[in-house]
């Protein structure tokens, strides 16, 4: 099989980096992967980033099927390079390279015992956290289903916000796996979002660990109070590309009441291997209208309102003035620092994220409280490698995009621990995420003790 001039088109991104190249991304075309879950709201983001990554046919079971059509109808305008189909529970192992659970142990035994194993990647979450393992082999999948099923331990109602987040990881851990590359991770992953912890256990320590998942997160608001303020608020994303897409997709998901949309940028094919709010048919219209087309169908309630332009030192103050808090997914520094220092000037907290190739950097600015970007950033040679340079892993601006908007939706709630004063390191190829503290730089030219700006 030989990639098209539009295949090379819109896989650039993957086929300028080394560890994918052309032959990987054939490879991911030619793949098969099995896709279970309860409900399509369950598998929807996985699907999404399946497919615009590249896999070529994609079986999705569903125990609730009823909205399954609008999905699928979505997917293909993301990439008419894939096949998708919907099919029965028992669908035989051996016709697919990679199967991924989301949301339900009750699928486990029933697909172990009757379709065979093929490496097998489960993600399970419980409101705030989230579990991702990737089994190789078919013993310790069969002790996973049987120590967390009898424990009962995944049974609370879920957040989408979380379940999009786990979603989205799977779809990293499918292309290592197809691909051979990076670390996949055998050992259990267990994700706090609302406390921002990430931290990785082997399969003896199930009991200890998995027991934990279950408590609940102390959180001082009713579920009614969260939905009030975010129904009330005012978010602008600026820019719609890999991680605007996630991040607005996110807020709409949450319920944030009015969305921004900024971007001066139209649809372009080579955008679809990330930008999951765009599509085929909408190349050639502005990304922020796009981006509004989709964002609008996730959530009929919101009110979402598109700017057309860039943003500059001229209209940052105005246009970030009516809104309360400011999502960065922009991919240059010159637009971060009229981010940074219009919000902070307005006293407008700012999720910020950076991506690159396989990894990713999230951190929270909240004016007068902690650092800004320009105490981690004072002097960033914009010449530097970008996405078009080096490449990226479609799915990554996803992992971080949909932490920006878990931050975002925390700032607004006033609830969890946030990135303020921290930064996340994520590294996709070996599955690893770092929290390292930070300090205000009191030299800083916007939030130090001199301002320079």
């Amino acid at each position: 099989m030989n990639l098209s001039k539009e295949q090379i088109n819109r896989y650039l991104r993957h086929i300028i980096m080394p560890e994918i190249s052309m032959q990987g991304q054939k490879k991911l075309i030619e793949s098969t992967v099995l896709v279970y879950g309860e409900s399509t709201k369950d598998i929807m983001i996985t699907v999404l980033y399946l497919s615009a990554i590249g896999i070529g046919k994609i079986f999705c079971y569903l125990k609730d099927d009823s909205e399954y059509e609008s999905l699928f109808c979505d997917a293909k305008d993301l990439n008419n390079d894939v096949s998708i189909e919907i099919v029965n529970e028992y669908f035989p192992a051996d016709k697919a390279d990679v199967r991924i659970i989301l949301g339900s142990i009750s699928f486990i035994d029933n697909i172990i015992n009757k379709n065979g194993f093929i490496p097998t990647i489960v993600s399970m979450v419980n409101e705030w956290k989230g579990t991702l393992q990737t089994f190789i082999e078919v013993d310790n999948l069969n002790e996973y289903a049987q120590f967390t099923g009898s424990k009962q331990y995944f049974n609370k109602e879920k957040n989408l916000l979380t379940a999009s987040f786990s979603g989205v990881l799977c779809s990293v851990e499918c292309v290592k796996l197809i691909l051979n590359i990076g670390k996949t991770h055998k050992n259990l992953l267990i994700f706090d979002l609302l406390l921002m912890e990430f931290n990785t256990f082997n399969q003896a320590q199930y009991e200890s660990v998995i027991y934990n998942f279950n408590i609940e997160n102390n959180i001082s608001l009713s579920k009614k109070e969260i939905i009030k303020k975010l129904n009330n608020s005012r978010v602008l994303v600026v820019g719609t590309g890999g991680l605007g897409s996630p991040s607005a997709l996110g807020l709409a998901i949450a319920g944030v009441g009015t969305i921004g949309l900024l971007d001066s940028d139209k649809v372009e094919l080579s955008n679809l291997n990330r930008q999951i709010l765009h599509s085929v048919s909408r190349i050639g219209i502005p990304k922020a209208e796009s981006a509004k087309f989709f964002v609008s169908n996730i959530n009929h309630n919101i009110n979402v309102i598109t700017h057309v332009s860039e943003l500059n030192s001229e209209n940052a103050e105005d246009t970030i003035r009516e809104y309360d808090a400011i999502i960065s997914a922009v991919d240059n520094i010159q637009t971060r620092y009229i981010i940074n220092d219009t919000s902070y000037l307005l006293k407008k907290p700012v999720v910020e994220a950076g991506v690159l190739r396989f990894d990713g950097t999230n951190t929270t600015i909240i004016p007068d409280e902690g650092h800004c970007y320009r105490c981690l950033y004072p002097n960033v040679n914009t010449s530097g490698m970008t996405c078009s340079e080096a490449g990226i892993l479609g799915s990554i601006p996803g992992v971080m995009g949909f932490i920006e908007a878990i931050e975002l939706v925390k700032v607004i709630a006033n609830i969890g621990v946030t990135l303020k004063n921290k930064i996340l390191l994520f590294d996709g190829l070996e599955m690893e995420f770092n929290v390292i503290s930070l300090s205000k730089n009191p030299e800083c030219p916007v939030c130090g003790n001199h301002y320079d700006i």
